[in-house]
């Protein structure tokens, strides 16, 4: 794999050369089997994601405009073209948050553009194997670039995904279309260009039903468009990473350049997965309350539940009122907070679908989280939660340094595979089921793609 930059070429040049070159011989085994794991989970995600109500009314908009009969949409028996097939199943996976966080959202982005690509081209389980590292290892190489020295949401209004998936869906596309390493570098500088600002006030304030759109959708249908600008012989902003009027200066303090260029980042082999179907930010919080209330604290006789966090991710995911909508009830750490005290081992989808109702159940224990700024916890996986009597006197108190799903807890294969089956077990009988994880176990050797997605049309 060649991964030389000349020095007066830009980043986005490097991550073309990288994604046109790239091999499956040249990945370690871990990331061969994260790629496919990936995928499988995507998959799962969307296929749960069909039975929202927003999804229903997405799918319904979509295909009444759509063209050529080019790929396959969840739900949906007859063809669509690829950028309705990429917008709606990167909808549907997106809906519930319960899609990875490799690379800030990589696979919502990468999985359904590269899935949609590969089956109008009919290419092959290799060929879509190798896009789908090209596409996540691209997009968290720019994301690592620069999220440890982000600027703050009210600071810049920009969430990290919309941008960096936009790049990587583009690396994936463009690989699968074959496309040399300087047509792909053309190709991810337009992307670049085009792709949307990722509205911070759409995903943690009232964005409203929209939402699934940016982190998935959106990417994916630039990174379509991009590559046919880069194939007709346009070309983007070179140098527009690391310009001092590029994507790093805006979004970040600094960037490290070396998080981009370096020849032995996989970040494939240390995946974040999720198992609750809500903000990524909330998930080390909600772990701590799971494990302190089965260890047997009492939350129902707390007075106080402190939850400390990073003060980054507080403006995002803090409410001072309950949630008035599904998508704001997936980034209310006081409402989910007060779900897993209450008894939830896990956040649902039904929490989110039916939170009317469990808000009722929860509106107590909700009343009484707290939280908090701590200027020791740096990252959004760690946190601390304090149980505090009407004394004010600490009767209990968690650090969690890292979620179920995180690389310093990982999600086994076999709990991929089991998230995947109980998101999908009703679509596929229990034969079927097996014969489908088969088939994606061995999906560098297949001859098509066309099936992961019509198993569920």
């Amino acid at each position: 794999m060649e991964t030389t930059l000349e020095a007066d070429r830009g980043l986005i040049s490097f991550l073309g050369n990288f994604a046109a070159n790239v091999r499956l011989e040249d990945a370690p085994a871990a990331v061969r089997r994260q790629a496919i794991l990936s995928i499988l989970d995507t998959v799962g995600c969307m296929v749960a994601g069909a039975q929202a109500p927003e999804s229903r009314d997405f799918l319904m908009v979509e295909t009444q405009r759509t063209q050529a009969p080019e790929a396959s949409v969840i739900g949906h028996g007859p063809r669509v073209d690829v950028a309705t097939a990429i917008r709606v199943n990167a909808y549907l996976g997106d809906v519930f948050e319960l899609n990875d966080l490799t690379g800030g959202h990589a696979s919502i982005a990468v999985v359904p553009t590269a899935l949609a690509h590969a089956e109008a081209l009919r290419c092959d389980g290799r060929a879509l194997v190798e896009a789908v590292i090209a596409g996540i290892e691209v997009t968290s190489r720019v994301y690592a670039a620069y999220y440890p020295t982000m600027k703050s949401y009210e600071e810049t209004g920009i969430a990290p995904p919309g941008i960096p998936s936009t790049i990587g869906a583009t690396a994936a596309a463009a690989r699968l279309h074959g496309m040399s390493a300087e047509a792909t570098g053309r190709a991810l500088a337009i992307a670049a260009a085009l792709a949307g600002w990722c509205p911070a006030e759409v995903i943690f304030g009232q964005g409203g039903t929209i939402k699934p759109m940016l982190f998935g959708s959106w990417p994916g249908s630039v990174a379509t468009m991009a590559v046919a600008y880069a194939q007709a012989g346009f070309s983007g902003p070179a140098r527009v990473l690391e310009s001092p009027i590029g994507l790093y200066p805006t979004l970040a303090r600094s960037f490290d350049a070396s998080q981009v260029l370096s020849p032995s980042a996989w970040h494939l082999e240390h995946p974040r997965r999720k198992r609750h179907a809500c903000c990524g930010y909330i998930h080390s919080a909600l772990d701590g309350v799971v494990a302190m209330r089965l260890d047997g604290v009492d939350f129902a006789a707390a007075e106080a539940i402190v939850v400390h966090m990073p003060a980054y991710i507080i403006p995002g995911v803090s409410k001072s009122g309950p949630p008035t909508a599904p998508n704001e009830a997936r980034f209310h750490a006081e409402y989910c907070i007060a779900l897993a005290a209450a008894g939830a081992d896990s956040i649902t989808p039904d929490h989110s679908i039916d939170y009317v109702t469990h808000m009722e159940l929860v509106a107590p224990l909700m009343r009484r989280v707290r939280v908090v700024e701590d200027v020791s916890l740096a990252h959004y996986h760690q946190s601390v939660v304090s149980v505090r009597d009407a004394g004010g006197r600490e009767v209990a108190s968690r650090v969690t340094c890292a979620p179920k799903g995180a690389p310093l807890d990982p999600m086994t294969n076999n709990e991929v595979r089991a998230k995947f089956v109980a998101l999908c077990g009703s679509r596929l009988a229990p034969g079927a089921m097996s014969s489908y994880l088969a088939r994606m176990d061995g999906l560098e050797a297949t001859a098509s793609c066309e099936w992961i997605v019509r198993s569920f049309a």
